[in-house]
């Protein structure tokens, strides 16, 4: 175990959750570590409409050191305060380690101890993840995610089971601020980027006040962002499985030609709509090839958006409500 001091920084991205936040920040400060650190949080308001309670900067901490609040011009969502949060302390602060984790207390904070630990025994160049090994949602919910899972393993041929609770060496920070894909899903573009990583099952705690501010779009897009991510992959996949069915059509039509023509087996009106029915739909598959091959091409040629290059465009303000 190193006995150096490490400076910690915690980022949470937050809208309009400062009652879990409340309840989240003395939690994180009873923390008990196993070796020194040195303990800042970075709270990425998300263009919140409610105002900062005043309770919020009167705590009494032990171990955090400050408490600073990294104001946005406008509502980016979650994925994107979380871009701009890790783009800001890799410019503008100083830290050896980052922990990234959500507001709302379903990332255990108590797990933070662990998540150092395993850092500690590992070659301190790997994010390490909290692999979700137990959810605490309601079934509804669980039945969603478990088809989102499904989908994103059929589009993008990977398996993922981790989201934002992570530990980043300040080392690898400089890889990922480069990275355009965490403007939209942050844990997804790790996976891609091949940044070296290791995932820590680690079980989903529950929300500690408030409601959830995410709701059924609000999920749906969070779970499309992941797969686009992989937009030229999904698009490849997608043209395989377009020329895979037009070489089937392509068959079937050659088999009606040679029925119609060259047996007597066919059935009167039979094979002028059989011809029919392939002739549209080989267009309908060669209009989606093309379809899907633009997209891959202009993904491949567009020019990205760069976060660290970027996001300070989308910062109001960075003051410190406690230190």
């Amino acid at each position: 175990m190193s006995n150096t001091i490490k400076k910690l920084i915690v980022l949470i991205p937050s809208f309009n959750d400062w009652e879990a936040l409340e309840i989240l920040l003395p939690l994180i400060d009873e923390v008990k570590f196993t070796q020194a650190v040195n303990l800042e949080i970075v709270i990425v308001d998300d263009y919140s409409t409610a105002p900062i309670p005043t309770s919020l900067a009167n705590q009494q901490y032990h171990q955090i050191q400050a408490v600073n609040i990294l104001r946005l011009r406008c509502n980016l969502g979650h994925q994107r305060a979380i871009a701009v949060g890790l783009c800001h302390i890799y410019q503008k602060l100083s830290t050896d380690l980052v922990i990234v984790m959500d507001g709302d207390g379903e990332d255990n904070p108590f797990e933070i101890d662990n998540l150092l630990n395993i850092f500690d025994k590992t070659d301190q160049n790997k994010i390490i993840f909290a692999k979700r090994s137990k959810r605490s949602e309601n079934f509804t919910f669980k039945t969603f995610y478990s088809i989102y899972k499904r989908i994103y393993r059929l589009l993008v041929g990977k398996e993922i089971s981790f989201g934002n609770f992570s530990l980043i060496p300040y080392s690898i920070l400089k890889n990922i601020v480069v990275i355009s894909g965490i403007w939209n899903h942050y844990s997804s573009s790790i996976q891609r980027s091949r940044i070296p990583y290791i995932e820590v099952a680690i079980p989903r705690a529950r929300r500690l006040a408030g409601q959830p501010k995410m709701n059924l779009v609000s999920l749906v897009t969070h779970g499309l962002s992941s797969i686009a991510v992989y937009g030229d992959v999904v698009g490849t996949r997608i043209l395989m499985v377009v020329v895979t069915l037009l070489a089937i059509a392509l068959l079937v039509l050659l088999i009606t030609i040679v029925v119609k023509f060259g047996t007597n087996l066919a059935i009167p009106g039979w094979a002028t709509n059989v011809f029919g029915f392939i002739i549209l739909t080989l267009f309908q598959l060669v209009l989606t090839g093309i379809i899907f091959s633009m997209i891959i091409l202009s993904t491949r040629n567009s020019s990205n958006f760069i976060p660290i290059r970027d996001y300070k465009y989308f910062i109001d303000s960075f003051l410190s409500i406690k230190s």
